[in-house]
């Protein structure tokens, strides 16, 4: 059975547990943030646009990491990314896109211990080519795989980051990166890959969606999709 973080509490001594963003109980994402339901997975348009399209893909289950998911959810996860890219090709003539998950959960982590919120299951989307794939093998270990459905192999309990997108050479690869030491395997469970992302796309300021919630930008995002969705009829 996949373990569910909503139910997880703290000593209130301790930490103060937010509510996750990502469990639709707690409308912290809006109906109208919501792009597309399928029976496992949704996909939206979160507040903290680094660029207008960011969209996440997440589980309506509150798992920590896709690598946790259960096997028979993958052919929904595909579907919905092709969704994606299609909506990307449309909406902002962009064929090489980039998504990512960070996680921090692989290695049993339930919460994040900065923000005190459960940490929840969801592939990131960017409707840029990014190489992320350069960054992160400076400092983990690549284990090269044929798609999110192989995580949990992959991964093998820890923590992780995954990516799909280009790489240096402008080669599309999926890839898990994993540590190969204790304090590597600490830094995946407690890095943010946001401000990274942000600033590799030359937009710091972006990089925190408290400090950018880019709710311009996630207008304009579900305006998009809107007409994408009346076009296909």
């Amino acid at each position: 059975m996949p373990k569910d973080n909503a139910r997880i509490r703290a000593e209130p001594e301790k930490m103060v547990i937010r509510a996750c963003v990502f469990c639709l109980k707690n409308v912290l994402i809006t109906d109208q943030q919501i792009l597309k339901r399928g029976a496992s997975f949704y996909l939206c348009a979160p507040r903290g646009q680094i660029t207008e399209g960011y969209l996440a893909i997440a589980p309506y289950l509150c798992i920590g990491s896709l690598s946790q998911v259960p096997a028979q959810f993958f052919s929904e996860l595909t579907r919905l990314k092709r969704v994606v890219e299609d909506f990307y090709r449309s909406a902002y003539r962009v064929t090489q896109a980039t998504f990512y998950e960070q996680g921090r959960a692989g290695g049993g982590a339930a919460i994040d211990q900065v923000g005190g919120f459960p940490l929840h299951a969801h592939m990131c989307c960017l409707p840029v080519p990014l190489d992320l794939h350069t960054v992160l093998a400076q400092h983990y270990v690549r284990r090269d795989v044929l798609g999110a459905h192989e995580l949990p192999e992959a991964t093998r309990g820890e923590p992780y980051v995954y990516v799909e997108g280009m790489d240096a050479s402008g080669s599309y690869r999926r890839s898990a990166y994993v540590a190969g030491s204790h304090q590597a395997r600490s830094e995946l469970e407690h890095m943010r890959l946001k401000p990274m992302i942000a600033g590799l796309m030359g937009l710091p300021d972006r990089g925190d969606w408290r400090a950018y919630p880019g709710d311009g930008e996630l207008r304009e995002a579900v305006m998009k999709f809107g007409s994408y969705k009346a076009a296909l009829g």
